[in-house]
């Protein structure tokens, strides 16, 4: 049987060429939305969700950091893909002519500088790039357009309009590979924790303090507020380098005292940049 990679949005979104390049042979299966995309792996749907985290550009990704925080399923690998945005509209619209422009939030914040060329055109967030591309291409109207991949366009019949419109041309997108397993994709060298902290002084410089003592370099730490408790927050941090069980066991105990929660979501394979 091949391996199923759930991912969210439709074919031509830039998640469904990211889990095509992380699994060559594999089946990709679209979802409406990134926690449709995850469940799909926790029922056993799927092998595997392949969900976007971060941009090199305009940041975390929201949707997933909250998934990570609800959901049981462990990090196995990641995959960083260049992401290269285009103006897509029906044939015969221009530029002049558009009203709307419509995109997935970070793809429109990934294109900020092209779009203040545009004022005149109202943006409309959606759920994903090549959705907006399915539906500028299912309404017939030439005064709508989305941003989404040159594969998108295809697709859906559309002509480009502007290419390469997104501000860094250095774009990059990183997806985590989800899974019920805990088994890492190859020889792990990374590792991502999410806590939670007691509302005491120091609680976060010394649970930080935890993780170096025992060897672990951290690359990158993200906060985000939680729901239910306002003005608390829920940390996610990643750590690379030889990636020991025991250095990892022995920083999370030193640690724990200090926190409402602590969680090893999983240790796995650093990816590598892709070219689109």
């Amino acid at each position: 049987m091949r391996t199923v990679i759930a991912y969210p949005g439709v074919t031509g979104s830039f998640s469904e060429s990211a889990a095509q390049c992380a699994f060559p042979q594999g089946e990709t299966r679209g979802c409406a939305t990134f926690a449709q995309a995850a469940e799909a792996a926790q029922a056993g749907e799927a092998d595997y969700a392949l969900l976007p985290v971060e941009n090199s550009f305009a940041g975390a990704v929201l949707p997933t950091y909250g998934l990570l925080e609800g959901l049981r399923l462990h990090i196995v690998g990641e995959t960083l893909r260049r992401v290269r945005h285009q103006l897509v509209a029906l044939p015969g619209a221009t530029i002049e002519g558009l009203r709307t422009i419509s995109s997935h939030p970070q793809a429109i914040a990934q294109c900020d500088a092209f779009l203040a060329t545009v004022p005149w055109a109202r943006l409309v967030p959606s759920a994903n790039t090549a959705i907006s591309a399915q539906e500028v291409a299912a309404s017939g109207d030439l005064t709508r357009a989305a941003i989404a991949s040159t594969r998108a366009a295809e697709r859906y019949g559309l002509q480009v309009l502007r290419a390469d419109i997104q501000t860094s041309q250095t774009n990059t997108t990183r997806f985590l590979i989800l899974s019920r397993e805990e088994t890492p994709l190859a020889a792990p060298d990374k590792a991502t924790v999410v806590f939670r902290v007691n509302d005491q002084v120091g609680a976060l410089a010394r649970v930080l303090t935890s993780f170096a003592e025992n060897g672990l370099n951290m690359s990158r730490i993200e906060s985000r507020p939680l729901p239910e408790t306002p003005f608390q927050y829920f940390f996610s941090a990643d750590f690379v380098g030889t990636m020991d069980a025991a250095h990892l066991r022995g920083a999370m105990d030193k640690a724990r005292p200090l926190t409402g929660e602590i969680r090893l979501l999983g240790v796995y394979p650093r990816g590598q940049v892709q070219n689109p």
